[in-house]
């Protein structure tokens, strides 16, 4: 809400809420504004659809970048002093080739972990921004049924969640399969 108000309200660099400005039309295709407006050639329908986004994304993705950030420089700084690091140095290969073919993947399995979990953070922040924002979607759609104790719709948003929710974390073990050579030997991958 201090983007809102600092962007939006006092400084008038972009719009408060909405998906697009009112007096624009995009013809509706997928249901994606972004995407119509692009299909059909509207360039100014495009253009007003990025600054409506901007807000939202900086709202949504502040907050988890900058853990992943902290996180993934800790686990590199952790990666700097293992042996083998001190092993391809003596080797005479270079730095680059050593942090981005081995630490960089080996600290990035540790990071992996934390933008699994945080999958249920942009869940419940893709709600708030929703209402925030004066988005409809599926958590504009959550707080509406829940408002309303339409218990079945209720129901189905949980399950609807817990399923993408599960389901991402699954492709989050299939990266580990493949970042991680130890996960592959386990599982008998090659």
């Amino acid at each position: 809400m201090l983007f809102q108000l600092a962007l939006a309200y006092y400084l008038n660099l972009l719009p408060m809420t909405g998906k697009i400005s009112t007096h624009l039309m995009v013809e509706r295709i997928t249901g994606f504004t972004i995407l119509d407006s692009l299909i059909t050639g509207n360039w100014e329908a495009f253009i007003d659809t990025l600054r409506h986004l901007i807000l939202p994304v900086i709202a949504l993705s502040l907050s988890p970048i900058a853990q992943i950030m902290r996180l993934v420089r800790a686990s590199i700084l952790e990666e700097l002093h293992k042996p083998y690091v001190s092993t391809l140095i003596s080797l005479g290969l270079p730095f680059k080739i050593i942090y981005y073919k081995y630490m960089l993947r080996s600290a990035f399995v540790v990071a992996l972990t934390i933008i699994g979990l945080l999958f249920g953070f942009f869940i419940y922040g893709a709600f708030a921004i929703e209402i925030v924002f004066g988005w409809p979607g599926i958590g504009w759609y959550a707080v509406e049924v829940g408002l309303a104790k339409d218990f079945n719709a209720i129901v189905a948003v949980v399950m609807l969640i817990g399923l993408i929710y599960t389901l991402t974390n699954f492709v989050v073990d299939i990266i580990y399969a493949y970042l991680d050579p130890r996960i592959r030997i386990r599982m008998g991958m090659k």
